[in-house]
């Protein structure tokens, strides 16, 4: 059975979620970590993919990416595939690393961005990986306290939302990490499945392109 087309579209805006086959840990060292948020960084420059927000966890990453040039599935494929045949050729192994191409969701930006990017920065507290999200030094969250990172650029855009003021944007930032996530938020925003996550009228305008 053929797998469904993704939406595709300048500007897109998507949760990427991918995951090691059958659960298996896609990091085993910082070394891998290192060398996928380089590969990641490779993929930026030549697929022109905005990452906004980033998660390594231990057998799934998640990303928050903008794509000027429509091109989410030409450059997830090209990550995952060079990664896998790093990770095959280090622990000499053979076969998919990954479950499946990725999964993704796309995202109407004004209504759930900043609620994206929190969900991603607190997922290793969720999942018991640090106390804090900036503990947990494999995630963008730092970069946005510290103005950016070798993926995330520069934050400016999503810290602009709270205040034209730097210093006053990472306070509201950070109030804004630490407020409780509702159970109803978090089960809407950790689902697996591709889709999309918008309101009527984000659905309404899909269906027309």
């Amino acid at each position: 059975m053929p797998m469904p087309l993704r939406i595709a579209y300048p500007g897109a805006y998507y949760h990427v979620m991918t995951r090691g086959n059958n659960k298996l840990e896609l990091f085993l060292d910082t070394a891998d970590r290192f060398t996928y948020l380089n590969l990641l960084n490779i993929g930026i420059s030549e697929f022109n993919i905005r990452v906004h927000a980033y998660a390594l966890m231990t057998n799934h990453v998640h990303l928050c990416v903008e794509t000027p040039l429509a091109n989410i599935s030409e450059g997830m494929y090209r990550l995952n595939l060079d990664y896998n045949r790093y990770f095959n050729s280090k622990y000499r192994r053979t076969g998919h690393l990954f479950e499946s191409r990725f999964n993704s969701r796309l995202v109407q930006k004004d209504r759930y961005f900043l609620a994206l990017v929190r969900y991603i920065h607190v997922n290793p507290v969720k999942a018991g990986m640090a106390l804090k999200p900036e503990n947990y030094f494999w995630s963008s969250h730092r970069a946005y306290l510290s103005g950016g990172d070798s993926v995330i650029e520069n934050p400016a855009e999503a810290m602009a939302i709270f205040s034209d003021n730097p210093e006053n944007a990472r306070k509201l930032y950070v109030e804004f990490i630490n407020q409780n996530i509702s159970d109803k938020e978090w089960r809407l925003l950790d689902s697996k499945r591709n889709g999309l996550l918008g309101d009527r009228s984000f659905r309404l305008a899909l269906s027309k392109r």
